[in-house]
């Protein structure tokens, strides 16, 4: 038998080991940073999108800001026109009126109140000792030429809170409509006197 007999010193085997480790590390890692720029740069645009979303906003709220103060001073200067509209059509003066009211009033008849409904009509109010002042009160009323016309609307007993015994008091309401026309022309005579 024949004994082979190599003298070369043998090649020892690589160990790939190390290699595959580091390849695979290698492979992992740069899809861990892939993913990683991916989620970040996905993060970036949606904040250029609220970024953007945001000044859009901005600028319409600047805008319905802008139109909001220009309909409320639109509207304050509205109000304003009706307002000078008014007092030109009411440019009448209120002591005739007033005057005529009372001289026209019982002795014992007091105003409660006067409200103005509009421009010709108002609501007055009269206290008076009986219910039968309130009566002639209307038909004196109703005879003025400043009133086209008259309404008697309520009458209440008030008592008195001073004394149980006494006779309470009448609080008469009356709506008036008012002839302009005819208060202006009152308004004239007196200004030419």
């Amino acid at each position: 038998m024949l004994a082979e007999i190599n003298l070369l010193p043998q090649k020892q085997q690589r160990n790939y080991t190390n290699l595959v480790v580091v390849l695979v590390m290698a492979i992992i890692l740069s899809g861990v940073c892939s993913t990683i720029f991916t989620f970040i740069s996905q993060k970036n645009q949606q904040f250029a999108e609220l970024e953007q979303t945001y000044q859009q906003l901005q600028q319409q709220s600047n805008v319905l800001q802008q139109q909001a103060s220009q309909e409320s001073s639109s509207k304050a200067v509205a109000e304003l026109e009706e307002a000078i509209k008014w007092s030109e059509e009411f440019p009448v003066d209120f002591v005739p009126l007033l005057q005529e009211l009372t001289k026209k009033l019982p002795d014992k008849g007091l105003f409660y109140s006067l409200d103005y409904v509009n421009n010709a009509s108002l609501n007055l109010v009269v206290q008076f000792e009986s219910s039968r002042e309130a009566a002639y009160y209307l038909s004196r009323l109703k005879s003025s030429e400043l009133m086209t016309e008259v309404k008697l609307l309520t009458v209440e007993a008030v008592p008195l809170e001073d004394a149980e015994d006494a006779v309470p008091r009448y609080l008469a309401t009356y709506q008036l409509q008012i002839d302009r026309n005819a208060l202006k022309a009152v308004e004239e005579e007196d200004e030419e006197q």
